[in-house]
C-alpha cells in the first residue's frame, strides 16, 4: 500500500497534478523614441519609465525591458537651443512596444 501511495504521488508530481506550476513572468521590450518638432531625434534626452532611467542615443532612442503593466514614460531633453519635456501613460503587454515622445519647446516667457 505504501508503495502504491508513493508511486501515485510521484506520478501526480510528474504530470503536474495537484502541484503549483511556476510560470515565468513575461517581459516586454519597449523602445522609446524621443523627437523634437520636425521629427529630429533628440540625443542625450533623459528618459524614465517606472523606476528605470536611461538617456537616448544619437538616433533619439533607448530600450527598456520591463514586466507587463501600466507605466508613465517621461522624456526631457534639449535640441538646437530649445528644451522640452513630455510624459505619456502606456500599458505594456505582449513582447514588444514602441513609444514616440515628441518634445515641444518649453516657453521661457509669456507673451
Amino acid at each position: 500500500m505504501k508503495k502504491m501511495l508513493t508511486l501515485a504521488t510521484c506520478l501526480a508530481l510528474f504530470l503536474g497534478i495537484g502541484a503549483p506550476v511556476a510560470k515565468a513572468e513575461e517581459s516586454v521590450t519597449v523602445q522609446i523614441i524621443v523627437i523634437a518638432l520636425g521629427n529630429a531625434p533628440v540625443k542625450d534626452a533623459a528618459v524614465t519609465i517606472g523606476d528605470r532611467e536611461d538617456t537616448t542615443k544619437n538616433n533619439g532612442s533607448c530600450v527598456f525591458t520591463l514586466p507587463p503593466g501600466d507605466y508613465t514614460v517621461c522624456a526631457k531633453g534639449e535640441w538646437g537651443g530649445m528644451s522640452g519635456q513630455k510624459c505619456q501613460d502606456v500599458t505594456l503587454k505582449g513582447s514588444n512596444r514602441f513609444v514616440v515622445l515628441e518634445l515641444f519647446q518649453k516657453p521661457s516667457t509669456v507673451w
